[in-house]
Order: C-alpha cells, then sequence, then structure tokens
C-alpha cells in the first residue's frame, strides 16, 4: 500500500501543474468590449388601494428593484491622438507606484527612469519634489529625499517626491505643467495628482465591491475608504489654492484608478481623471455624478490584462470568478498587447523581485503580466515607436 501511494500523489501533482499551465483563456476574439453602467431603479411607489399583508408588497419591491435597467458602451481601438495624449499620463501613474524616483545605487532603473523623466519634461511636466512647492498642510505628510542604508558605513541616496494619504497605503506624486509660448509642444497649466494603489487594502476594495454607507448603517471600511476620499479632495483643494491658474488632474492605475473615478465624484477641484487598467467601482459610490462628469474619466487598458481577458483557471488567484461585477463605467481604449510580452517580461523583472512562486505563476501565464504597470508603459512606447531602453 505505501509503494502505490506515492505514484498517485505523483500524478496528482502533475495533473494539477498541467492544467496550471495550459487552462488559460485566450483574448476575446471581438472587436468591441462592452462595459455596464448600472442605473439605479426608479423607486417603487405604494398602493394603497389595493389590499396586501404587507409580505406580498415587500417581495413585489424586491422583485422591481432587482430589475437592473443597463446603458451599453462601446470600447475602442487605440488612436494615435489619444495614444500621444494619454502617454504622460500613464507614466507619471506608472511613476506613481515606485517607492522612489532615483536611486543612486540602481543605476539600470535610474537610466530607465531618466529617459522618461526628459519626455515629460519636453512636454512641460515638471516632479515636484520640493516640500515649498507643496501645500503647507501637507508638507509633514511629504518626503522629498531620503538616505537608504546600502552596505554597513555606506549610504545611498533616493529622490521621492510622495506625499502619504493619512491611515492608509495611498501615496501621491505631483507633477506641475505651465504654458510655455518657445515649447515646440502643447503646454497648459495643469497640477497633475499621480495616485498609488496597487496594494489592495479594506478600504480600497470597499470601494471597488462594496455600496457607500449610508448615515445610518457603519462599515468601517467603508466609512475608512470615506476619509480617504475626503483627504484626497483636501489634496486637489490646497493644490488648487496654491496654484489657482491651474487645472487640476489626477490618474492611477488599477486600484488607484478606482479612487480616481470616485475622486471625480466627490471633488469639484478635479477636472479630469487618466485611468490605466482600472478596477471598476460599486456603483452607489458614483451614482450622483453629472453625465458631463463622467465624460472626463479616461480609461485605457492593455487586452488580455486579467480584468479585460480573464483566467479560467480553478486554481489562479486571479481567476476570472474571483473578480468583482462590477467595470469601469466609461467606455475604455483598448491597446493591443499582440508581441509585447517579451518586452513587457523585461521591464517587468527589473522592477520586482518576486518569489519564485509568484515568478513561475506569473511567467506560465499572461494575464498578470499584461495587466501589470509596466505592460500598461510598455504598450504605449511600442505603438508610439518611442526608442526607450527597455
Amino acid at each position: 500500500m505505501r509503494n502505490k501511494k506515492y505514484p498517485l500523489l505523483t500524478a496528482l501533482s502533475f495533473t494539477l501543474f498541467a492544467i496550471s499551465l495550459f487552462s488559460i483563456a485566450e483574448p476575446p476574439a471581438e472587436s468591441e468590449i462592452t462595459a455596464d453602467w448600472i442605473e439605479t431603479p426608479e423607486k417603487v411607489q405604494a398602493n394603497t388601494d389595493i389590499e396586501s399583508d404587507g409580505f406580498d408588497f415587500l417581495e413585489e419591491q424586491e422583485n422591481l428593484q432587482s430589475q437592473e435597467i443597463r446603458k451599453k458602451t462601446s470600447d475602442y481601438g487605440t488612436k494615435q491622438k489619444q495614444l500621444l495624449e494619454r502617454y504622460p499620463y500613464a507614466l507619471m501613474s506608472y511613476l506613481a507606484e515606485m517607492d522612489s524616483i532615483l536611486d543612486s545605487e540602481k543605476q539600470e532603473r535610474q537610466l530607465f527612469i531618466i529617459f522618461r523623466l526628459a519626455y515629460l519634461g519636453d512636454r512641460g511636466f515638471q516632479l515636484i519634489a520640493d516640500p515649498e512647492a507643496i501645500p503647507e498642510k501637507w508638507q509633514p505628510h511629504f518626503i522629498a529625499t531620503r538616505e537608504q542604508t546600502v552596505k554597513v558605513g555606506k549610504k545611498g541616496h533616493q529622490i521621492v517626491g510622495q506625499a502619504s494619504i493619512p491611515n492608509s497605503n495611498i501615496k501621491a506624486r505631483v507633477f506641475k505643467q505651465s504654458e510655455n509660448p518657445l515649447s515646440e509642444f502643447h503646454t497648459e497649466n495643469k497640477i497633475i495628482l499621480a495616485l498609488s494603489g496597487e496594494k489592495s487594502s479594506d478600504a480600497l476594495r470597499c470601494l471597488v465591491s462594496e455600496s457607500k454607507p449610508s448615515p445610518q448603517a457603519s462599515n468601517p471600511a467603508c466609512s475608512l475608504a470615506e476619509k480617504q476620499l475626503q483627504d484626497i479632495t483636501d489634496l486637489a483643494e490646497s493644490l488648487k489654492e496654491m496654484y489657482p491658474n491651474h487645472s487640476i488632474e489626477i490618474t492611477g492605475y488599477f486600484y488607484s484608478g478606482a479612487i480616481a473615478q470616485v475622486a471625480m465624484s466627490t471633488s469639484d477641484f478635479i477636472d479630469q481623471a487618466y485611468i490605466f487598467n482600472s478596477y471598476g467601482v460599486h456603483p452607489s459610490w458614483i451614482e450622483t455624478m453629472p453625465e458631463e462628469r463622467l465624460a472626463k474619466i479616461h480609461h485605457s487598458y492593455v487586452e488580455g490584462s486579467f480584468l479585460h481577458g480573464q483566467d479560467y483557471n480553478l486554481f489562479s488567484r486571479y481567476s476570472r470568478w474571483r473578480l468583482p461585477q462590477h467595470k469601469v463605467i466609461v467606455p475604455g481604449m483598448k491597446i493591443s498587447s499582440s508581441g509585447l510580452e517579451p518586452h513587457i517580461r523585461q521591464i517587468y523583472k527589473l522592477n520586482h523581485s518576486d518569489s519564485w512562486l509568484d515568478a513561475f505563476y506569473n511567467f506560465a501565464t499572461n494575464i498578470w503580466i499584461l495587466h501589470s504597470k509596466e505592460s500598461v508603459l510598455r504598450a504605449f512606447e511600442a505603438h508610439l515607436s518611442l526608442d526607450f531602453p527597455w
């Protein structure tokens, strides 16, 4: 009996391995994908002329409320003008997710960043790394530079330029663009708030899957989400006061894209949002947003990423059956990823130090690689034929 046990375990392990490796769904073949926006059903009026024991009426009301009214919007393919317009925001949202902008001990990454900062600089976008250029009330939450111990007796220097939203893992980098009539590129007066939200938390997950709490109800995670959103609104308002001649825009990737969507609903000071490979949010968080505000949320996503071309593997931690049901409520620009995987993996390795198990999973499947912030960056750069390192 003992000798028969191990071959069975070996066969089972091999079977699970084969399923994990080969049960990957291909990206959708259709040229258009639909994004659903669930509108709030009209309230049911009680009819006092009809006799009812109360329970029948409640059941009828629940049935009517469960009928969702859907408005379809079609996603669209890449357009060169929109790629050029959105790439700086994709780059700023990428930079927002990094712990530091420049690191004296990581020369390979320095070269990677310097070329892209130069691109932004040519178009008038400058990272704010001076505490004096940040609203005074936010300076205690701002890190301009820091030293990092590399070896015993040796320290490395980092340029950070990042503000932290209190009691959260959300951080923000601020970029400033000012009009320059001498520039060959079109420039405007803008302040861009680039959020990081790649790492999830209970509060961020609440935006994605939970309804906005009513004044009578209490959900600690959702209440914390409301507080964090209020802080982001306060930061946007403070920046507007400091730079009154600049418009305020917001950008984010993944979870921070969800934050940006709700921030457009909570803040009148934010003029536009640019989001990438973004989660959707529960409709209750944005149900009061006017249509003209919705039109100022611009979404771009890489075709085949796990939010848009999901894995059907039951053993996958990113299986489509585990994804929240809500999609981004505005049509998105779909960016083809065909042939880009090797380049995306190269950038991915530069920025990630995964365990061997995570590395195996990520490199055995495309869905996470194509979802990563590196994928967004590389997809834009490939379609714009930008000749940058990696």
